[in-house]
């Protein structure tokens, strides 16, 4: 039963990876969106034939109705998603039958932990009240208070500047108290710590140390690629050659490649590592050191959607593209 929900809507910004410059605004779907809905391909996706979208078994390529929109979005094995009439927004099945009629305004996706199926549909340009829509059960929802941030324990070993200008390294208890230094300040700088690992450089070198001052590898690297906080990976350039090391347990080499990589580790085609550019186009590298067959003038940042020459790819979490829109 559909209930209406008044609440402050917080939208998050999703940065698209910095690439050739993409007129995104004049495509019929939002980008954004699109990202967000592209992390698998289903057996019934949404092509851009003529002037509009249609839903097609990707097996027969035949139409599964002959209801065209102005805007669709992937499934991503969710029972439903958004479509776009006119200027209304609705949601639709796998079966093509419309869940709820295009009269919606404005729609966005909840980004919220327990809530990733969750869209909010909005009557007017503001979500400040909105519908709640659960595209994995198809219908309408009350959302609960969702579940508690899950803990995570801080590293326990901070940098510190020293009286010579130089970076040292603390240590500090179980309550996060009392410092006491570990590694006396001789480092130029400290890039991170994880895992008791110190990433930094000296003398001009870039190299790990652990808490014991133990080097893990040598100071002999010039450039640094950090991942985000999870996953733990590091890329480091020696010569003209990139290694791409694992720190999560103990330090492991991925593969080494002649590609500068960035969002490595975000990547979810299967296998994939992170996005690198050449000749003013874009590829992914992958664990075996291959790439995709063509290079993009866009790749969107988990490496789901690309972009050439105006047509717009989805590769899901794999690596055939399926040809999404073209105009």
């Amino acid at each position: 039963m559909r209930q209406i929900i008044t609440i402050l809507f917080i939208v998050f910004s999703v940065t698209i990876f910095s690439q050739n410059k993409i007129e995104f605004d004049k495509f019929p779907f939002d980008i954004e969106a699109l990202k967000d809905l592209s992390y698998k391909k289903d057996s019934i996706m949404p092509k851009f034939i003529g002037d509009k979208f249609y839903y097609i078994n990707i097996n027969t390529n035949k139409k599964i109705s002959e209801a065209g929109f102005v805007a669709a979005y992937p499934f991503v094995g969710r029972k439903s998603t958004i479509i776009k009439m006119e200027d209304n927004f609705g949601v639709i099945d796998m079966n093509g039958n419309i869940l709820v009629k295009p009269i919606y305004k404005v729609f966005q996706l909840w980004h919220t932990s327990m809530r990733e199926n969750f869209v909010a549909l909005c009557h007017i340009n503001s979500c400040s009240s909105f519908d709640v829509f659960d595209l994995a059960k198809g219908d309408y929802i009350v959302p609960g208070l969702g579940c508690a941030v899950p803990y995570f324990e801080r590293e326990r070993l901070i940098s510190f500047r020293g009286k010579n200008n130089k970076y040292g390294v603390n240590g500090v208890d179980e309550n996060y108290q009392n410092p006491k230094t570990v590694l006396k300040p001789v480092f130029d700088s400290i890039y991170d710590i994880r895992r008791n690992l110190v990433i930094a450089k000296k003398n001009g070198k870039i190299g790990i140390v652990n808490g014991n001052n133990k080097t893990i590898l040598p100071f002999t690297y010039d450039k640094i690629i950090l991942s985000n906080e999870i996953p733990n990976l590091i890329g480091l350039k020696i010569n003209s050659i990139w290694e791409y090391y694992d720190l999560s347990d103990k330090l492991g080499l991925i593969l080494k490649s002649k590609y500068e990589c960035k969002n490595i580790g975000e990547i979810i085609i299967n296998n994939g590592f992170g996005i690198y550019k050449v000749n003013d186009k874009y590829n992914i590298l992958f664990n075996d050191g291959t790439s995709l067959n063509n290079n993009y003038d866009w790749i969107s940042n988990k490496g789901t959607i690309a972009i050439d020459n105006n047509k717009v790819y989805i590769f899901g979490n794999e690596k055939i593209p399926f040809l999404y829109y073209e105009k």
